[in-house]
């Protein structure tokens, strides 16, 4: 058997490793990302030259823990019935174990993760309805800019971005993954060593997880995310909060300093556009944009209720 020593490092790497494999990420030149938001969200961003990434729970699907919690129990259940060595009941029992911890107890744990939503789509429908209720405005980013400066961020946070996956066999294929390598590190220990280091490993699986799959039927939004995971408790001080919606929103910023990469912006099907054109226009001239290389466009999705 393998010393205790060095086996959550180990994990760890083994991990990061893994999901720059699995989990798809842009890597074009010239690649545009959107972001569907609100007025008073837009005008908060450009004020500041800041990025503001919800809290995770918060967010609008709130219905994602419980959804990837069914697909756990999917591949736990066809991963029994390959191996039934006492070392594999305790690496379920483990597993188990956390996705009940992480379900019940995230709010008192110091693990936070924190989401900046983008989608590849430039004119969603279901976008404007969901997001910006048909009255917001979409934010082009430069793709290459924004995720550059995104990771950028300190270094007790994680960040990860990537496509989310709507596919559930892939889902469960990129689940099954992530837990056969664990399994495979984990064998040459002791049982011991393994319940202390695991607890904390599968914590991470399964937020990532929790963070990139989503039901096929939002499949449509071709959503791209930026997200931040800390474990240590340690960003309670950079914590922001706004009311969005009726509800008080957590919310932490990324710090461009100068102007936000933004190329292109498209204004609601629901505004007025010859007002809300010149008024956004006026606005970013106003904040020091250039104009010549920033196109504001009305949305052509049409919108019905």
């Amino acid at each position: 058997m393998a010393k205790s020593g060095g086996l959550a490092e180990a994990l760890e790497w083994q991990f990061r490793n893994e999901v720059d494999k699995q989990i798809r990420k842009t890597h074009e030149s010239g690649q545009t990302l959107y972001h569907y938001t609100s007025l008073q969200s837009l005008m908060g961003m450009i004020e500041t030259n800041n990025l503001w990434m919800s809290k995770g729970n918060f967010l609008n699907d709130s219905s994602e823990l419980i959804y990837f919690s069914n697909v756990l129990k999917s591949v736990i259940g066809k991963m029994e019935i390959q191996r039934e060595t006492e070392l594999w009941q305790l690496f379920i029992r483990e597993l188990e174990g956390s996705m009940k911890r992480f379900l019940e107890g995230i709010e008192g744990s110091g693990f936070e993760v924190y989401i900046f939503s983008l989608s590849y789509s430039p004119d969603s429908l279901a976008l404007w309805y969901n997001y910006a209720k048909g009255e917001g405005y979409n934010l082009g980013f430069d793709a290459e800019e924004l995720l550059q400066k995104a990771s950028a961020f300190p270094e007790e946070s994680d960040v990860l971005h990537g496509l989310v996956v709507y596919d559930r066999q892939e889902q469960e294929l990129i689940l099954m993954n992530f837990l056969i390598e664990t399994f495979k590190r984990v064998v040459h220990y002791e049982p011991g060593d393994i319940k202390k280091a695991l607890p904390q490993h599968f914590l991470s699986v399964i937020a990532t997880c929790a963070i990139f799959f989503k039901d096929p039927a939002f499949k449509s939004e071709e959503e791209y995310r930026i997200a931040y995971k800390n474990t240590s408790g340690t960003m309670h001080s950079a914590v922001r909060f706004r009311a969005q919606n009726g509800v008080i929103i957590p919310f932490i910023t990324v710090d461009f300093e100068e102007r936000l990469p933004i190329s292109h912006i498209t204004i609601g099907p629901k505004n007025n556009i010859d007002i809300a054109k010149r008024g956004i226009e006026h606005y970013l001239k106003s904040k020091g944009y250039n104009m010549k290389n920033l196109s504001i466009n009305k949305s052509v999705a049409a919108l019905r209720y």
